[in-house]
Formats: C-alpha cells, structure tokens, sequence
C-alpha cells in the first residue's frame, strides 16, 4: 500500500528503514506514549522490529516527501474487540522534532480516506490519559470518545487509556 499527500508519503517498511526509524525507537516521550517502553538504547533492536514490520505489512513508515526521511509510523491493526471484518484499530507515532506541524493529522486523515475505500466502516484509535497532545488530535479528526480503558503493557505498566471511535 502507497498512499501520497501534499506533504508525506505512507507506504510499508522496508530492512532499509531501520537507520531512521531507530531515531523514533529511542525517543523516551514518544516509545512510553505507545507502549513500546523503555525505549531501545541498540540498534540491532531496532533492526529486529522493522524486520517483523516488513512482514506483518500492517506498519506505515511516514516520510517526508521534502527530504525523503521517515519521520513516523501508523499501524492499522484488525480489531481485536468484537473481530468485525469491517472495524480497524489504528494506532501512531511520530519522531519529536516532527510534531506540532500537522503533519499526522494528515496521515491519518489520508488513511482513513483509503479505509473507507476498501469499504470499512469503522476505525478505533486510543491514546494513554496522560498523552493530551494526541487524545486534541484523535479529537480533531473527528473520533468520538466511546470509553475508558486499561492498556497493560508488557514491559512497564499499566495505563488507563482513552477509547475513541469513527464511522467512515
């Protein structure tokens, strides 16, 4: 899948992201906003999980058509509540230096224009309570708040999370 805008280009991983992308994988903020916590301090780690993303074609590195660099990712994931064919769940990231500049607001409205096209109905993306910046985002996209949740992450703790929902 390849999906341009104005400003990025959304398209699977490829082995040769793992140089940029380990930038995200080390960024503090950013891993413990997802669930990815702690962050990797080695880049063979960072190789092993873009190798897995290459393959589980659900991860789309975000670059920055300008100077071509991968700046973040989405994952589209199948739903896990209910496993409706027609449901997705979505999830971001974004490097640091690149935030507040619109630019996953614009990912994921391009994504969300090419899951309605492949006819799904309904789109889930959750944030942890303490990440303000991107429940304004999910807000401003125009997800409605559904409910709260617990997200138990692996290898930290447990959040309380933030449950929004989309009707495409």
């Amino acid at each position: 899948m390849i999906i341009e805008t104005k400003r990025l280009l959304l398209r699977h991983f490829a082995k040769s992201d793992a140089k940029e992308a380990h930038g995200l994988f080390c960024d503090e903020e950013a891993m413990r906003m997802v669930g990815m916590y702690p962050p990797f301090t080695r880049f063979e780690e960072t190789e092993e999980r873009i190798n897995k993303w290459v393959n589980a074609k659900r991860y789309l590195a975000i670059v920055l058509k300008e100077i071509g660099s991968l700046i973040g990712y989405i994952v589209i994931n199948p739903d896990s509540e209910e496993f409706r064919e027609d449901t997705r769940e979505m999830g971001f990231a974004l490097i640091s230096k690149y935030r507040g500049q619109g630019y996953m607001k614009e990912a994921v409205n391009a994504v969300l224009k090419e899951l309605a096209r492949n006819n799904i109905s309904y789109v889930w993306a959750c944030c942890f309570k303490e990440n303000i910046v991107s429940e304004e985002l999910i807000r401003s996209i125009g997800f409605e708040f559904q409910q709260e949740g617990i997200f138990d992450s692996p290898n930290d703790r447990k959040y309380k999370s933030l449950e929004f929902r989309m009707k495409l």
